[in-house]
């Protein structure tokens, strides 16, 4: 494991990670850059926890496919922790939803139909789409990263025998504030 601790030579290790450097070689490339780099930025900084965490490894190209769509839902919460979000509320989410695969499929050289990817998820989405989600799961506090679990759940029924991957289910509250959910997905479903 390569540590790096300093935001600017981050910028010149991470597109070596992309050109499949890998961690027996990634010594050389730090080497070869810190001469003209202080001492101190590599040793312990504000960026330690993130640079140790960080590891060089290569091969393993993967490839992924992004859908975007939204819902508008109602719900509110029960316990003391959700404050003023006890109260019945709406939410605007919008869903991102990226496909990913190890390699494109033969002779189409795509991860996924984008049209009957689109067609998944705006059936799944259908499900919670102006509805009170307090109704569909009743005692369940439906929180955004609940309901990306949900969403991830109803493609999997939907891609089972189409796809093999993993997707992420992520839906933005805010432009601030997210969650997502990844699992993988067999050729016989989840």
């Amino acid at each position: 494991m390569v540590a790096v601790n300093s935001p600017w030579l981050t910028l010149l290790v991470l597109p070596a990670m992309m050109r499949g450097f890998t961690e027996a070689t990634a010594p050389a490339l730090v080497s070869r850059t810190s001469a003209a780099v202080p001492s101190a930025h590599f040793s312990s900084s504000p960026m330690k926890n993130f640079a140790t965490s960080m590891h060089l490894r290569g091969g393993g190209e993967r490839y992924s496919l992004g859908l975007r769509d939204s819902i508008m839902i109602a719900h509110s919460f029960t316990g003391k922790e959700f404050g003023p979000a006890q109260n019945m509320h709406g939410a605007t989410y919008t869903v991102d939803v990226e496909f990913h695969v190890e390699s494109l499929a033969p002779r189409l050289n795509w991860v996924l139909d984008i049209g009957e990817g689109m067609t998944m998820l705006k059936k799944v989405l259908g499900e919670y789409n102006f509805k009170n989600l307090n109704e569909l799961f009743p005692g369940e506090n439906t929180t955004t990263e609940f309901m990306c679990k949900k969403i991830f759940e109803g493609l999997c029924v939907e891609l089972k025998g189409k796809f093999k991957g993993s997707i992420t289910v992520k839906l933005w509250e805010s432009h601030s504030a997210w969650a997502s959910y990844t699992n993988d997905i067999g050729a016989d479903g989840c």
